[in-house]
């Protein structure tokens, strides 16, 4: 279920993920968090696999981000 899923998301997946699920872009989490827009990319794609999802919109879903 979604609760397993969520538990496989490291802390920093999650944090990037729930930053884009409110519609922030990768600049803006990157700034935000003070790293870099490519780290961005690499933290939204894991947890893109993680979730199995394959589009940003999707991120809404998941209520927990």
């Amino acid at each position: 279920g979604r609760s397993s899923t969520q538990a496989q998301l490291s802390n920093r997946e999650r944090e990037v993920a729930r930053l884009a699920a409110h519609g922030r872009s990768n600049q803006e989490i990157a700034e935000h968090l003070h790293i870099s827009t490519r780290t961005v990319e690499s933290h939204l794609l894991k947890a893109f696999r993680k979730l199995r999802i394959s589009v940003r919109a999707e991120l809404s879903a998941f209520s927990w981000l």
